[in-house]
């Protein structure tokens, strides 16, 4: 029979946690218990680290590193034309999403912007703009007949029932203005189409993509920048970030993931590494 020793020997350290493994022999020693050990070790030095990382080799700097790479193998949709190549860009409110757009644009990118076609699924004389009205009532109109979207999303971002009712209208229209807008592209020459849209994975836009590619920040950081560009006060702020899918559920779903948490060269970088994902993928499907 094999028995284990309970008893703690010793701590690992590091220089930078020296000073809490001492912490934890004072309270050892105010307890009645014994001092361990201290066994001190270096950290390793991260040799390829970017600029602005720590020398150290660390897990956070590890996943700073994996922005802009694939996080899992390609699955080509085969329930769409290989040609052109749609990928579905997402993320939260104020995370960066539609610069990283205009970037891959510059690279070359068809870019249906999903935003803008909610603005024309809102135009007087649609579908959509009549069955908005009857849900929600006229007091939503401006003076010259418009919808007024500030309006709208005083009431929706409030109100789970009254933002799932305003989706199941307004999803399926720009949904059908977007893959117009694919096919338009794909007429023009676009090899590369970026379906950019906040709401991707919400409305099941990604079933119209090859892959899906996401942008994140920290829920904090998107408060402050809300609360910065928008005026918003940090309750109106937090209720937004709060009824939108979490950074967790749309990384589980991602097959790159960016962040804009530092500076545009940074996200210039990891947009470069994901163009070079995406022309490998093109090059192989030509063969």
């Amino acid at each position: 029979m094999v028995s284990f020793c309970k008893q703690f020997l010793l701590i690992v350290v590091s220089h930078e946690t020296l000073k809490g493994g001492q912490r934890v022999n004072e309270k050892r020693l105010e307890k009645g218990l014994s001092p361990l050990k201290l066994h001190r070790i270096p950290l390793i030095e991260d040799t390829n680290k970017e600029p602005g990382d720590e020398d150290k080799m660390s897990s956070s700097s590890l996943r700073k590193k994996k922005l802009g790479t694939r996080i899992k193998p390609f699955q080509m949709n085969e329930n769409i034309p290989i040609h052109p190549h749609v990928i579905g860009l997402t993320g939260g409110i104020a995370s960066g999403k539609s610069s990283i757009a205009k970037r891959l644009e510059n690279l070359g990118a068809g870019i249906v912007d999903c935003d803008a076609l909610g603005h024309r699924a809102y135009l007087p004389g649609t579908k959509c703009f009549e069955d908005v009205l009857q849900a929600f009532g006229d007091e939503i109109k401006d003076a010259n007949g418009t919808i007024n979207r500030k309006a709208l999303g005083s009431i929706v971002f409030s109100n789970r029932d009254a933002l799932n009712k305003l989706n199941s209208i307004v999803w399926p229209q720009i949904a059908e203005l977007a893959k117009a807008e694919i096919k338009k592209l794909r007429t023009e020459g676009k090899d590369i189409v970026v379906l950019d849209a906040a709401v991707l994975l919400e409305a099941n836009w990604n079933k119209f993509c090859h892959e899906v590619w996401v942008a994140i920040i920290p829920p904090e950081e998107a408060v402050k920048r809300l609360m910065d560009r928008n005026g918003l006060d940090p309750d109106a702020a937090w209720k937004r970030v709060k009824v939108q899918f979490s950074n967790q559920e749309r990384v589980n779903i991602a097959d790159i993931v960016f962040s804009t948490l530092w500076e545009p060269e940074f996200t210039q970088k990891q947009v470069m590494k994901a163009w070079d994902e995406v022309e490998k993928v093109l090059k192989s499907s030509s063969l």
